[in-house]
């Protein structure tokens, strides 16, 4: 990938797409997240995992990750203390911008 950091200057807006792998133990759970707007570096991996954690099933009262190992095995993970995406944060063992482009 090319990352071009003009795409996001003198207010121009790009859509970047961010791979987020989080894990405990042997069990890891891996999110693609698009980030719009026009940020850069650190704030795009904090906007992905925002976003990723909106995005959790709550269907419990709180929202939840699954995650698995390679025997498939799962282990559900939950914000019960309700600490937001820093609670996910705690658990991302890696984040990547995958691509940059221009937003319509």
């Amino acid at each position: 990938m090319n990352y071009d950091p003009n795409m996001t200057n003198s207010g121009r807006m790009a859509k970047q797409t961010v791979k987020l792998t989080f894990q405990q133990w042997e069990y890891k759970a891996e999110m693609i997240e698009v980030v719009g707007g026009n940020c850069t570096g650190m704030t795009v991996i904090d906007c992905a995992v925002g976003n990723a954690y909106e995005n959790l099933p709550d269907d419990r009262g709180y929202p939840y990750i699954v995650m698995t190992d390679a025997d498939g095995n799962t282990l559900q993970c939950d914000d019960y203390e309700e600490r937001g995406d820093d609670w996910l944060k705690d658990m991302l063992v890696r984040a990547e911008i995958t691509a940059i482009e221009k937003s319509a």
